[in-house]
């Protein structure tokens, strides 16, 4: 199983390397932004929409991958908080910070590719439901609740109100284009709607350049991650000390790479152990990918704490090359 992993998700880190590689050349020097627009808007959905349009929906979604993945997300998630903010002892924004680190993987862009390549297109529905519980839970739930619990973003200096909580929840769910795509192919496969052969051409065409769409476009993101962490030293917190930074950050490194994903399986074997394998070893890598590269833009804006996230993504990337094949070994049914 192991080697299996191994060969299944080292193309997809041969693509990223060759994202990371293409960086260095100015011809790529303004790529990231028009490609990162392509794989979000138009790419990705297209495959999403594809594998919920084609998928056997005949048993529905279990119930219990559902809430066993978002229970474990929400049980990382308090358990790091209570970690960084009462026994490390740092400040708010960058406990905040170190939660969504150590608890928001690359669901989509990584996740999606991780699971297809190593349980095949008939994990693609499991996949695409995967995604949705992280997304719903990070890319709404923290920035409201840094919002609620900073008296001021050190990002913006804005206080919270309820209009501007509205106005997030809005944008992660309404303007999202993947949750409209899934929406489509359920409609699709529930109404049993027959597109002409021209569009489901076209939507087969854009699905087949998300992978590697997304793939390049991390390995090109790295390189400037890399760049800001080059420019910018991580300061310890008030109170913290170096001794403090360098323990925050193997937490948030081993809590994404390890405690997650443990917990997903403790949660799911404890409470679900009925479900279907291939919902349950989705659910189990969908939280083993490293931290998600969207985690550093969310933790900048949001608590103005950045730069300890940006690293661990560098390092979770890098790391999880070894911990989803073992993961994987160890866990997948």
């Amino acid at each position: 199983m192991f080697v299996d992993v191994l060969f299944g998700v080292l193309p997809l880190f041969f693509l990223m390397l060759a994202g990371y590689g293409a960086s260095y050349s100015k011809r790529f020097a303004s790529v990231e932004p028009a490609l990162n627009v392509f794989v979000f808007y138009a790419a990705l959905p297209a495959l999403l929409y594809q594998v919920v349009a084609r998928a056997d929906i005949s048993g529905g979604v279990p119930s219990e991958f559902l809430w066993g993945s978002a229970g474990a997300a929400l049980l990382s998630a308090v358990l790091f908080w209570a970690i960084f903010r009462y026994l490390i002892r740092l400040g708010r924004a960058r406990s905040l910070a170190g939660m969504l680190t150590a608890s928001f993987g690359n669901v989509s862009y990584l996740g999606i590719p991780v699971i297809l390549g190593v349980l095949g297109p008939q994990a693609g529905f499991a996949a695409g439901m995967g995604q949705l519980v992280h997304n719903v839970i990070f890319m709404v739930g923290f920035p409201v609740l840094a919002q609620i619990a900073l008296p001021a973003t050190q990002a913006s200096g804005q206080r919270p109100n309820f209009g501007r909580i509205l106005r997030t929840i809005r944008a992660a769910l309404l303007y999202n284009p993947v949750t409209w795509a899934m929406l489509a192919g359920g409609a699709v496969v529930t109404w049993q709607i027959h597109l002409p052969s021209p569009v489901d051409a076209t939507v087969d065409m854009l699905a087949a350049a998300a992978a590697p769409g997304a793939l390049f476009t991390i390995g090109l993101s790295l390189r400037r991650t890399v760049q800001r962490l080059s420019r910018t030293r991580v300061v310890p917190d008030s109170g913290e000390g170096q001794r403090g930074a360098s323990s925050a950050m193997l937490i948030m490194v081993l809590g994404k790479l390890l405690v997650l994903p443990l917990l997903t399986v403790g949660v799911l074997r404890l409470f679900a152990p009925q479900l279907d394998a291939v919902w349950f070893n989705a659910a189990v890598l969908m939280a083993a990918v490293p931290t998600s590269a969207t985690a550093y833009i969310m933790a900048q804006t949001d608590t103005g704490d950045g730069e300890p996230t940006a690293l661990a993504i560098v390092i979770t990337c890098a790391l999880s090359l070894l911990t989803l094949p073992l993961l994987a070994q160890l866990f997948m049914q």
